[in-house]
């Protein structure tokens, strides 16, 4: 490099460059430093060694050690990030120059210790040490482990940025202002807690604050006996995970739509998206889904590697296909399921398209590989609600009727407030008719109806059962709520289009709608009860 002259390097190299000095104090191994540089991207392993290559030519062969068997440091003295953008361009303290990054590319700000650090472009948090507040030395233990088991499973979660432990437990024992944790780790959200113990039990308080704001998202506390500390800890780990998950979507998906689009880039259309996506997910007609497929075709278009804009295009499409109001149905099914292995091409433990490929795959009437996949997803993330109350349907509908109880109940243990509970409320319900449970699917359902009495699921299931219980009048009444509010809905069903080729399930459920809708006679509905 010619002093004074500023050079220019390609992208790859120029993240690669950020993640080594951001952690020039280790040795970071090459599985890490590829995760950190391009994570949710498939990258060549070879491509990294091309880029320590580039850069050891910028800053000479001893700028950056190779320790065996361990990975890469950055040792040459002399340089800190202080801030980088495409606008400003780089500004380092450095007795050399430095290379530039590539015209239109977009850099978010770093910093040196104690500085302020830009958002990420995802969701970001940082889970502070929870406080023992019982004075006892022996729930210590308890008490870190918590922390750090939140931590671990909060990172299963790739759509969120999480501060590492380490890092995190700067704090332990101090006073935190929580805008201070915010600007020093580049966060948005802090979930703060504490422990408390009394006799034979355990209080576990947890809250997660907008740090930007300051506002309280969301609280809660666990009241636990304390047979088994291990069991305890896992427990509560879960719930507190599950719970605050959606809760952070919830706000991301708030801020998204509240922005202007041509104000967003790539990810942040795709945000909007999934938000919209999401809220209207039991919408049979809907502009805003017809809007959110817009804003994840730009977003695709504008950077083809943003995995949650494929996400939400394949919850379109499902959404679209169980309504049916695709004008094509294969047509959606197809591009449905592409958009699902794209978006887990780009990341292979991205559960939650995982999820929605599991369930496209049912409308496809691949019954075992939509199960397969779903049990998939479970097993790389369990606190992924939704999924787990898909996961429990399909358990039910493949004859494993208690564990897919066990599994759409458990999504409620794990989130009770969740902002996807209506859902969460139809999911168990289907589980339960799919299990010949009648009653509690009728239960389920009215407390769905009650919650949504504009939408028309709660009133498919309560046709459903209600002929299940011998309730024809109820459930006429019933179909006709649904025929006015989603005739395409009712259509697809008496057409026999549903959610799996289960034979018995699809009898039962097809001949108790044709009751309903008053095409068949009550007396069909006997041998199936």
């Amino acid at each position: 490099m010619v002093a004074g002259q500023a050079t220019t390097v390609g992208a790859r190299a120029f993240d690669l460059l950020l993640v080594l000095l951001e952690h020039r104090e280790r040795v970071l191994g090459k599985d890490e430093l590829m995760a950190l540089v391009w994570p949710g991207m498939v990258v060549e392993e070879n491509n990294l060694a091309v880029q320590i290559s580039a850069l050891r030519k910028l800053f000479g062969a001893d700028a950056i050690a190779t320790v065996a068997g361990r990975g890469y440091r950055f040792v040459r003295p002399g340089l800190e990030i202080k801030e980088l953008g495409a606008s400003a361009g780089p500004a380092f303290a450095t007795p050399w120059p430095l290379p530039t990054a590539p015209k239109g590319e977009r850099r978010k700000a770093s910093a040196i210790p104690g500085g302020n650090l830009a958002l990420p472009d995802k969701p970001s948090i940082a889970v502070l040490p929870f406080a023992n507040i019982s004075d006892e030395a022996d729930l210590e233990h308890f008490t870190d482990g918590l922390t750090e088991d939140i931590t671990t499973e909060l990172s299963r979660f790739r759509s969120l940025f999480v501060i590492a432990r380490n890092s995190a437990f700067t704090f332990k024992n101090r006073p935190v202002d929580v805008r201070s944790v915010a600007r020093e780790f580049g966060v948005r959200y802090v979930l703060e807690g504490s422990v408390q113990h009394a006799k034979e039990r355990i209080r576990v308080t947890a809250q997660l604050i907008d740090a930007l704001s300051g506002n309280h998202i969301w609280a809660e506390k666990y009241d636990r006996v304390l047979a088994d500390i291990f069991d305890v800890q896992e427990e509560v780990t879960r719930a507190i995970v599950g719970a605050i998950e959606p809760q952070i979507d919830h706000a991301e998906g708030n801020w998204a739509r509240k922005s202007r689009p041509e104000n967003l880039a790539a990810y942040g259309l795709a945000l909007r998206a999934w938000a919209i996506a999401n809220d209207e997910m039991l919408e049979p007609v809907s502009a805003g889904r017809d809007m959110a497929y817009a804003l994840a075709q730009q977003a695709v278009k504008a950077d083809a590697g943003v995995a949650l804009a494929w996400r939400a295009i394949a919850l379109i499409q499902w959404v679209r296909v169980y309504f049916n109001a695709a004008p094509s149905r294969a047509q959606a099914l197809a591009e449905g399921l592409d958009a699902a292995d794209r978006a887990i091409s780009l990341d292979a433990t991205d559960h939650i398209a995982m999820n929605w490929k599991g369930v496209l795959l049912g409308f496809d009437g691949q019954d075992a590989a939509a199960l397969a996949t779903l049990r998939a997803a479970h097993d790389i993330n369990r606190n992924h609600v939704v999924g787990l109350g898909f996961l429990g349907m399909y358990e039910a509908w493949a004859g494993n009727h208690k564990i897919g109880v066990d599994y759409a109940l458990e999504a409620f243990r794990l989130s009770p407030r969740d902002p996807n509970r209506h859902q969460l409320l139809v999911l168990l319900s289907f589980t339960y008719f799919a299990n010949q449970q009648d009653a509690e699917a009728l239960e389920i359902a009215e407390i769905a109806m009650h919650e949504l009495p504009d939408r028309p699921v709660p009133y498919l299931l309560l046709a459903l059962t209600q002929v299940g219980l011998g309730h024809i009048e109820a459930a006429k009444a019933a179909y006709v709520r649904l025929q006015t509010l989603a005739p395409e809905l009712a259509k697809a069903r008496l057409a026999g289009q549903w959610l799996t080729t289960n034979p018995v399930y699809l009898k039962r459920a097809l001949t108790f709608l044709r009751v309903a809708a008053g095409l068949e006679s009550p007396e069909a509905a006997d041998a199936l009860r």
